[in-house]
């Protein structure tokens, strides 16, 4: 259940930062400094999510002969710890390549528009389109934390 736990955590950060940022969008900050402090958020996310695996890890290496005992019953009761990771890894793939899109749907013609009328405008342009696809590679690393913990 582990995997499952490390899922639900991740997207409500995820979901808590980004919720956090728009308001702070629509109450008066500058979309630069949102932009910043967004990025920011990612980052202590990233790292919470790998102190997290850790300790995950640190806790289930100190249970092997528990759970050598436990995987005979848990085979007979239904889904094994194996299954459940596979489904929050596709649950999390899955989840941010879908908000992923999104973003790059809105930002992509955004980002289009900006730059016929102004040449000048494309390095910011590129970057919020490129924020948006961080959500996706973000996903991509919490997969592999759930595979490999």
């Amino acid at each position: 259940m582990s995997a499952v736990s490390i899922f639900v955590t991740f997207v409500g950060l995820l979901v808590v930062s980004l919720g956090m940022c728009t308001y702070a969008v629509k109450r008066g900050m500058k979309p630069a400094k949102a932009v910043v402090v967004q990025i920011c958020s990612f980052v202590m996310l990233f790292m919470l999510s790998l102190c997290a695996t850790v300790v995950m890890a640190d806790d289930g290496v100190g249970a092997s002969a528990v759970e050598a005992s436990t995987v005979a019953t848990q085979v007979e009761q239904g889904k094994t710890d194996k299954e459940w990771d596979s489904m929050a890894m596709a649950l999390v793939m899955g989840l941010a390549c879908i908000g992923s899109g999104i973003a790059v749907a809105a930002a992509a013609p955004a980002a289009i528009g900006a730059v016929s009328e102004d040449p000048k405008a494309f390095g910011k342009a590129i970057v919020f389109v490129g924020l948006a696809e961080g959500v996706s590679i973000f996903g991509l690393l919490i997969a592999i934390f759930i595979k490999f913990v």
